[in-house]
């Protein structure tokens, strides 16, 4: 083999080397060959040697020893050879444990909905009651602000029903105090009531927006009867104001003839001399006391001095308390005495005048003995503290 290497070219290395690079084991590692039926073939001038791999398409050579098998390499343990699915039919079925499956699906099913249903009806039920607080403070607060609204407008209302109140007071003191009836025709009874400011009127927008569920039902019906009566009030005067200054020329001519008449007083004295008593009209003038005297108490009067006639002289009559002959018997002045003793057309204007009087006199004294009740609940409602809500 060295003879036929052309010159320059590098010295043939051992084969032995060629098989260690390749992954063969040497020779001298490997076991002998066992010896066959012939001599031990020659290796042929230029083949490579048995068990070497053969190029492809060289057929090997007659007469030359069978190639030996090459060499495997060692095994590699595979970690997943065990998760290999078994050789042959992979049976799918289930183990059968006893219990069946329709059973073990319809209870779990059943305990999911009794599951579902509990938790719906405790989530409703808290939703719920939240929600129903939520309202419930919500309109407890709603109640607080409009009893405080309501609470402004009594509070006007009750200014000019103080206004009007004492105006009628003063005019009913003058007149006594002039010994005048009460409701008789007062000028400046006008005069004080119109400064009475009367409008704007109660605003029903902000009295009756109330929860009046949350009012005591003795407040409502007090709070209506309050609204009614006040503009019942406040008509009433703006109607007075208004007639009076329509019949103020005589009303004021009235005033001056029944001012003359009331100065007189009149009895009767009755004549018993006949089958029919009769009384006999007569001016009052003096008492007549025992020891004399013009002025004693009643244990003492004996008598008044009377007359029959303006200008005829004063005559003493006794005044025993029967009706004897001669005796008199004074009588109490009326609203009808006074016009007839007046005899004025002007007595229709003055009685309308002291009807309308006392009226609003009546109206005031109803107002003013409903309003501490009423004051009070509403006072009470005003002055609740708002709840808390986060709703």
């Amino acid at each position: 083999m060295d003879q036929n290497r052309k010159p320059g070219a590098p010295p043939a290395k051992d084969i032995s080397d060629l098989k260690a690079r390749l992954g063969l084991k040497r020779p001298e590692a490997a076991q002998a060959p066992a010896p066959g039926p012939g001599p031990a073939a020659a290796r042929p001038m230029g083949g490579l040697p048995a068990g070497f791999p053969q190029a492809p398409g060289r057929a090997q050579m007659p007469g030359a020893a069978p190639a030996a098998a090459p060499m495997q390499a060692p095994a590699v343990h595979d970690p997943y050879a065990g998760m290999k699915p078994q050789q042959g039919h992979f049976d799918l079925r289930t183990i059968d444990d006893g219990a069946p499956v329709e059973n073990v699906r319809s209870g779990r099913g059943k305990a999911a909905i009794v599951t579902a249903i509990i938790v719906g009806c405790a989530a409703f039920a808290l939703g719920a009651g939240l929600g129903m607080a939520g309202v419930g403070r919500a309109n407890m607060n709603t109640a607080n602000h409009a009893a405080k609204t309501v609470k402004a407008e009594l509070d006007e209302m009750q200014k000019t029903l103080t206004q009007v109140g004492s105006a009628v007071a003063f005019s009913q003191q003058r007149l006594a105090k002039e010994h005048q009836d009460v409701l008789s025709y007062d000028p400046q009874l006008i005069g004080d009531l119109e400064k009475v400011k009367l409008d704007p009127r109660p605003d029903t927008s902000k009295i009756f927006r109330v929860d009046y569920y949350r009012l005591d039902d003795v407040v409502v019906d007090r709070l209506f009867n309050y609204y009614y009566d006040t503009i019942a009030l406040y008509n009433e005067v703006e109607r007075h104001i208004k007639k009076t200054h329509a019949d103020a020329e005589s009303l004021k001519a009235y005033l001056a003839k029944s001012g003359a008449a009331t100065a007189k007083n009149y009895g009767l004295v009755f004549d018993t001399s006949s089958k029919i008593i009769v009384g006999n009209l007569v001016e009052i003038g003096d008492q007549v006391c025992k020891g004399g005297g013009k002025d004693c108490a009643a244990n003492d009067l004996t008598g008044f001095q009377v007359r029959v006639n303006t200008g005829a002289p004063w005559v003493d009559k006794k005044s025993t308390g029967k009706l004897d002959s001669g005796n008199v018997v004074p009588i109490k002045p009326t609203p009808l005495m006074d016009a007839v003793m007046a005899g004025s057309p002007d007595q229709v204007r003055e009685e309308a005048y002291k009807q309308r009087t006392a009226s609003i006199r009546s109206i005031v004294s109803r107002l003013t003995a409903s309003q501490k009740e009423l004051f009070e609940g509403i006072n009470k409602a005003a002055a609740r503290p708002d709840v808390f809500t986060i709703f």
